[in-house]
């Protein structure tokens, strides 16, 4: 296989059960070994069990560095993608109940058996509920310090198969039981992984030199330091997301949540006119520029007091 096929370091995995399929349904965003980022997943029944799903990540750009993607049971998932909102169907009540509540999109969030599910949110904050499955992660969340994960999947067809990296760019997983040449492809991918964070940490900090060839400008005594005209912003009115109702009985509907919402400004017009004033317009002179004294113009005040001071002279010589 050519490096452009060759996954180096995922952004995203995710597994889908197996439904009406030769094998499970995947999804992997990742950086390829010749140094581009590519989206991978099954042919074919991908775009059939998940058509609108198919069409939101092909219409994000650069879907394979951000968008995050979980399947769930019963042809559920999850995805979203910072700035482009979220979608989602079949998910668990409980999840969508916590996700609607939340003004934040999620950055990352799982679905996984019985109803498990776990959710994580650009600020480091995360719930989960995984109905006593996947007692390993559990624990290891648990015991995390907050803001240090980044990522997690679970399984949606094994209660005990999960993924989760973390900030520092460590990872833990138990994939086991998984095909034996995904596993050793991934097996690679995780090897460079760690082999390039190693180096990170042993790697010096860098070193600042003084460099003695930058002199210390002389303040300039002809040029006046200027403070910026500040002005506090209006309140802003912002919308709350929402999303459309849920009917019983109904097929599963498509969600987009949170909507894109415009913010205007309030704007306060005065009643009287506007009095004229002079204003400071900043300005930007090449560096080797002077600034000249001002030339003085006479008014015409200033010229009519001149004339009056002569005559009165002519008067009495």
């Amino acid at each position: 296989m050519s490096p452009a096929w060759r996954v180096a370091s995922p952004y995203c995995l995710a597994l889908a059960p197996q439904v009406n399929s030769p094998e499970p349904v995947w999804y992997v965003g990742c950086k390829t070994l010749d140094g581009e980022d590519k989206l991978f997943y099954s042919q074919t029944y991908f775009d059939i069990h998940y058509p609108d799903l198919a069409r939101w990540t092909k219409s994000i750009p650069g879907a394979a560095r951000s968008c995050f993607v979980t399947f769930g049971q019963h042809l559920g998932y999850f995805a979203c993608a910072p700035g482009h909102g979220s979608i989602w169907a079949g998910i668990p009540s409980e999840l969508e109940d916590t996700v609607r509540k939340s003004f934040d999109a999620p950055s990352c969030v799982s679905l996984g058996m019985k109803d498990a599910w776990f959710v994580l949110y650009p600020d480091g904050r995360l719930a989960w509920n995984f109905h006593g499955h996947y007692s390993a992660l559990n624990k290891i969340l648990a015991d995390v310090v907050a803001g240090s994960v980044t990522y997690v999947a679970i399984s949606p067809y094994n209660k005990e198969h999960y993924f989760i990296a973390f900030r520092d760019r460590s990872i833990k997983y138990n994939f086991k039981g998984a095909p034996a040449e995904w596993m050793r492809l991934m097996t690679e991918v995780f090897d460079i992984w760690a082999a390039a964070r190693l180096q990170m940490q042993q790697s010096p900090p860098p070193q600042l030199h003084p460099q003695p060839y930058l002199s210390v400008q002389e303040p300039q005594p002809y040029l006046q330091q200027q403070s910026p005209n500040l002005k506090k912003a209006s309140p802003l009115l912002v919308a709350s997301p929402t999303s459309p109702p849920v009917i019983p009985g109904t097929p599963l509907p498509m969600y987009t949540s949170p909507v894109q919402q415009s913010v205007v400004p309030i704007v306060t017009y005065a009643n009287k006119a506007q009095e004229r004033s002079a204003i400071n317009v900043p300005m930007e002179l090449p560096g080797d520029t002077l600034l000249s004294a001002p030339i003085l113009v006479p008014g015409h005040d200033e010229i009519s007091s001149t004339k009056k001071k002569k005559s009165f002279l002519s008067r009495l010589f």
